[in-house]
């Protein structure tokens, strides 16, 4: 890298083709609890409450259209929480919201994973400070 890369100031967020637009929409709304910012019918943008940031854009492409997971694209989407408090919160809506997840628990990282509506793996995450900055975190190699 020279002195004159470019610095961007992060990862605007996640773009996902679905099948079915109202239902995945439904599901990143009231089981992710993401706030809508735009919704024309064939396109939905959500943020997280307070963090402009990390976005989710939401395109429908139809019934008919196939996903494998494993294949080449996004197999996985990681979604930050600021806190195990968090995580927390969002355990217990998901057991109100009757939606099948696994909790990952360790001193300095944290993780629950489920699945949207089409079966993409959806990990909400929280890394403490002492994670090594050296290497990725052992999550990275979570397998389906």
């Amino acid at each position: 890298m020279t002195d004159n890369t470019p610095q961007l100031s992060g990862l605007f967020g996640v773009y996902l083709q679905v099948r079915d637009l109202d239902r995945s929409f439904s599901f990143y709304r009231d089981v992710l609890a993401l706030e809508v910012v735009w919704n024309d019918g064939a396109l939905a943008i959500l943020h997280s409450h307070g963090e402009p940031a990390d976005s989710l854009v939401l395109r429908e492409i139809g019934k008919t259209a196939r996903h494998t997971l494993g294949k080449a694209g996004v197999t996985r989407v990681l979604w930050r929480a600021a806190d195990p408090v968090g995580l927390d919160r969002a355990e217990e809506l998901l057991i109100r919201q009757q939606v099948p997840y696994q909790r990952h628990r360790d001193v300095e990282v944290d993780g629950i994973t489920l699945h949207d509506p089409d079966g993409l793996e959806i990990v909400l995450l929280w890394i403490g400070e002492k994670v090594p900055a050296t290497a990725p975190p052992p999550w990275l190699y979570w397998y389906h």
